[in-house]
């Protein structure tokens, strides 16, 4: 085994000074003392406040922004929609106002074409009863008994001396065919009545049963019903 002698020079051999641990890598940090830490942490959370206040305030803007758009335009809309109506109405109230005058005079023209039928339509069937109401009288003139008795029914208690006027032509015919019963009362002939007419005078009133009287009476009836049916009918 060979041994290796070192050969000790003082003049050649140098102490060798090895570096603090924490100078190893780099440059060696400079310590950072406790109220630089807390101006650190102090800056930060007033950078992280701004940053986070002007992202708040772009955020609310935007959505402020978006919302009065929406708002604006449906007051816009509301706006225009209610201005267009009021232009629609002030164009239309010169067209409708003729309109209006003349669906009045179609109205008052219907109701006068309707009053002038009832009218012709009540003289019809007016003219059509008399003729029945003669030609009725005149095939059994018995019927005037009976009006005879109703008008007679109809006077007042302590009526004295009445006397029953009858047209001419009827008072012959009953004196033919019902002499008996019309012998118990005092007939006396008036042309100025019709046939089927009766009126009774006594010595304190008088009773008019004419037929025109009870004709009008009916035809009174039936102009309340066509009234009434054209209402119901509107």
């Amino acid at each position: 085994m060979s041994q290796q002698h070192w050969n000790n020079q003082a003049s050649r051999v140098r102490l060798y000074h090895f570096p603090p641990l924490g100078s190893q890598g780099g440059d060696t940090a400079p310590a950072t003392s406790p109220a630089d830490y807390q101006r650190a942490v102090e800056q930060g959370y007033q950078e992280g406040m701004d940053q986070g206040r002007e992202a708040g305030y772009q955020e609310g803007l935007e959505m402020g922004r978006k919302e009065g758009v929406s708002q604006g335009v449906a007051e816009g809309r509301n706006q225009g929609q209610a201005q267009a109506h009021q232009e629609m109405e002030q164009r239309l109230a010169p067209m409708i106002a003729p309109l209006t005058a003349l669906q009045q005079l179609l109205r008052e023209g219907h109701e006068q074409q309707l009053k002038g039928q009832q009218e012709l339509i009540l003289e019809l069937v007016k003219r059509v009863a008399e003729q029945v109401v003669r030609c009725e009288l005149t095939l059994h003139p018995q019927q005037i008994m009976s009006l005879i008795e109703e008008t007679l029914a109809a006077l007042p208690d302590g009526r004295t001396n009445p006397v029953i006027h009858l047209e001419p032509g009827v008072l012959a015919t009953l004196t033919e065919v019902a002499a008996d019963q019309v012998a118990q009362w005092e007939l006396k002939a008036d042309p100025t009545l019709g046939i089927g007419d009766v009126r009774v005078v006594t010595e304190e009133c008088e009773a008019d049963a004419s037929t025109a009287t009870r004709l009008d009476a009916c035809m009174e009836q039936v102009a309340k019903h066509l009234v009434d049916d054209h209402g119901q009918g509107a």
